[in-house]
């Protein structure tokens, strides 16, 4: 019996040893942060729904399109119905109110009764109805507010659009920046092989202490030049999170590499016409002005609106005893406003010709802006020539370098030398695909097809 009770502890011990390696590998997953593992297409396709700008830029649109539905005023008809309880003492409306009762009596008449009639209650249930007829400023400004729920729908797609392009620039920065890291882990691993094989030569007095002190320096330098790129892809990521609204906990690991960006489909760069959702969106504000200017200028002329009301009167709330009805149209013509229809007028001509000259200087800048993009994407190419070609003889320069420092025939100073331009030869190569991709990224914003 004894035997029987130690094996069951130690059966139970055995157990949680087993256990206890899948115990603390879910507890380190669960300390780690999450990992978000995107294409460039998936960043932008999040960035397109859960930026911040992107969604105000859609209350925009609601906004405009509340102000038109304001406008539905200007042929719609208005239909109310008001109570109304008063009680007086007053000749006069006590007995117009016993006629809207159509409780007069002969007794009414009395001189006694009519001079001083008392206290009289009356409650009057109205039903008005109001329709617009002609109101040609009205019909301006509603045209004018049509253009300014097509300009909020332009700056969405401006919006959208420049919320892509920073997507882009910061996740072809952080691509760069991953690249880099991997190639300064490369490089770090080769600066200590040559700092083992610096320690070597010295311990064989083939190499002087301060050349292989130098070598020593050279991985101190790195692994400082690798900590900073480690703090830099941490910046990027926390801009890039911003962007498409995720949570700062998560890390986000870029697939794509740095690549070049593919060619622009159909029209070619030099023949496609500078059009992008920021200026159709000024375009459509110069055609809200000129409206807005029209409706001032027309409304000189005079308006005219149809009336109708059903009215009871009773001695009790919402009484029916006395009903009547009122028909009638209004021609309203405001001869002199006090100089405010002038004033409207100076006004509206003032915002027409700002809005024009904004739309005639963002065209220019732009237009500046795709020039340089065309000169850079040119110049680029010279560029990415050189350094592809600038790595492959760095490449062959200290693979020779090394071979001769291993036999005791090269400096430790021309062998660092070596490997530096070597490094600066990849990371030159990577500004250069970084620069191109964001000088195609700056066309591809600019010149947007018209598309909904």
């Amino acid at each position: 019996m004894k035997h029987k009770r130690v094996e069951i502890p130690v059966v139970c011990l055995l157990l949680f040893m087993s256990w206890l390696p899948a115990i603390v590998q879910a507890q380190n997953s669960q300390s780690e942060e999450p990992v978000l593992y995107l294409t460039l297409q998936e960043a932008i396709d999040r960035a397109d729904v859960q930026n911040v700008q992107v969604e105000i830029a859609e209350r925009d649109i609601e906004i405009a399109r509340g102000v038109y539905r304001q406008t539905h005023a200007t042929f719609l008809p208005q239909l109310s119905i008001e109570e109304t309880g008063v009680a007086t003492n007053d000749p006069l409306q006590v007995f117009g109110y016993r006629l809207k009762q159509e409780s007069v009596t002969p007794t009414d008449f009395d001189p006694g009764r009519l001079n001083d009639p008392g206290r009289f209650d009356n409650f009057s249930t109205r039903l008005e109805l109001r329709q617009p007829l002609l109101n040609v400023d009205r019909f301006f400004e509603r045209r004018s507010v049509s253009h300014n729920v097509k300009a909020a729908r332009e700056a969405l797609r401006g919006t959208k659009a420049h919320i892509r392009y920073q997507v882009k620039d910061v996740y072809y920065r952080l691509q760069l920046s991953s690249q880099q890291r991997f190639v300064l882990e490369q490089t770090l691993q080769t600066a200590r092989e040559n700092d083992r094989q610096a320690t070597e030569l010295h311990d064989q007095e083939m190499i002087n202490r301060a050349d292989m002190l130098a070598a020593r320096v050279r991985v101190l330098e790195l692994e400082s030049h690798l900590s900073g790129i480690e703090n830099q892809i941490q910046d990027i990521q926390g801009e890039l999170r911003y962007l498409m609204d995720v949570e700062q906990k998560v890390e986000i690991v870029a697939t794509d590499s740095l690549q070049r960006a593919p060619a622009r489909s159909g029209l070619s760069i030099e023949s496609a016409s500078l059009q992008n959702g920021t200026l159709r969106a000024m375009e459509h504000s110069i055609s809200a002005a000129k409206e807005s200017l029209k409706a001032s200028q027309w409304s000189v002329l005079p308006s005219i609106n149809l009336f109708g009301s059903y009215e009871f009167n009773d001695e009790i709330p919402f009484g029916t005893r006395g009903n009547g009805y009122m028909v009638g149209a209004t021609l309203r013509w405001e001869l002199f406003s006090g100089l405010g229809r002038s004033g409207k007028s100076m006004e509206s001509k003032a915002r027409l010709r700002q809005a024009k000259l904004l739309h005639e200087s963002e065209r220019v800048e732009q237009r500046l802006e795709v020039d340089q993009a065309q000169r850079s994407l040119k110049q680029v190419e010279v560029q990415l020539r050189f350094a592809e070609a600038a790595i492959e003889q760095s490449k062959e320069d200290y693979r020779i370098r090394n071979d001769r420092y291993s036999e005791g025939l090269e400096s430790t100073t021309d062998l660092l030398s070596s490997e530096s331009s070597l490094l600066q030869a990849r990371f030159q190569r990577l500004e250069v695909l970084y620069q191109y991709n964001m000088a195609k990224a700056t066309l591809d914003l600019l010149l947007e097809p018209n598309s909904n």
